[in-house]
């Protein structure tokens, strides 16, 4: 809907500042400060979870660009592998950085001596945290679109017609809501289904569960548990609408994010099965935690 939010003339040229980026910075800044402020609560030294956080930046948009090219465009990346550093130009795919960062957090975390499972628990919903945040800027750009669909007669639009940068309808039935963009990345100027919207909606509603057990988790490993099964299972939902050409169309129709819910559903089942009776290691409350411990205080 708005893509670029500034250009700067330089003597190089025009420099862009997207949206996307905005709210890529806002997902990983965001995430982090909600992770930070629930360290301490859990026994773990926020000061110590510093250096999780450049992990979780580098290694997440690292495995989301590597899957984007594995999967998605192999060819492409096979022709020129320097696409893989101009960012810019797009292409990245969640459960490529969302693996990639989580096999480097527990690296880390045996490294420094933190309990993974506890690492895992307290990082998890910020991920789906962020991931909302990252929806917005895709809406934003006009990536990650859905399918082509008519528009209903009994529409009402959400934005003044002066607005350039497209349009939302919503109505009483279903989808409930269809978007419009016009200067987009993607397809431009045709009735789709707002599949950035839905996964936005998704995306808090399991953070708001996934937070909710991790206020009253009974064994570790419950919190990363429940969000791989539950995003395992709204994925391929929310895939089987979209739209955007380059996704990466695999073994039984299956797109690339359809094939790898798969695994991570299975492996968030099995986590709940094998840890169930674990219980919760020690958690020792440290005296400069952020998030104060008093009914009236704000709960993340």
């Amino acid at each position: 809907m708005h893509p670029t939010l500034y250009v700067q003339k330089t003597v190089f040229g025009e420099i862009p500042y997207n949206t996307w980026g905005l709210m890529i910075t806002m997902a990983f800044l965001v995430g982090s400060v909600v992770a930070h402020g629930r360290a301490a609560r859990m026994g773990i030294d926020p000061d110590r979870m510093v250096g999780m956080y450049v992990v979780a930046i580098v290694f997440g948009l690292s495995g989301a660009r590597l899957l984007h090219f594995l999967m998605a465009t192999p060819d492409e990346f096979r022709k020129d592998p320097m696409i893989f550093f101009r960012i810019w130009q797009g292409g990245f795919a969640f459960y490529g950085g969302f693996i990639l960062a989580g096999i480097a957090g527990i690296v880390y975390a045996i490294v420094r001596g933190i309990n993974p499972w506890k690492i895992a628990d307290l990082t998890s919903p910020s991920v789906m945290l962020g991931l909302a945040f990252g929806r917005v800027g895709c809406f934003s750009a006009g990536c990650c679109h859905g399918k082509t669909v008519e528009l209903p007669t009994d529409a009402h639009a959400l934005f003044p017609a002066s607005f350039g940068g497209g349009q939302l309808w919503v109505f009483g039935h279903w989808p409930f809501l269809v978007e419009m963009t016009r200067h987009g990345v993607g397809t431009n100027n045709v009735t789709l289904y707002p599949t950035q919207i839905w996964e936005f909606g998704a995306a808090l509603v399991i953070f708001a569960l996934a937070s909710w057990v991790w206020r009253h988790r009974r064994f570790d490993g419950q919190v990363i548990g429940v969000v791989l099964v539950l995003y395992a299972l709204w994925r391929p939902v929310n895939e089987s609408m979209r739209g955007d050409d380059i996704r990466g169309i695999d073994w039984y129709g299956l797109t690339t994010s359809q094939l790898v819910s798969i695994p991570m559903g299975v492996l968030g089942l099995v986590i709940l099965l094998l840890r169930f009776r674990s219980g919760v290691a020690p958690e020792v409350r440290f005296e400069n935690e952020v998030e104060p411990d008093s009914a009236s205080a704000p709960r993340l």
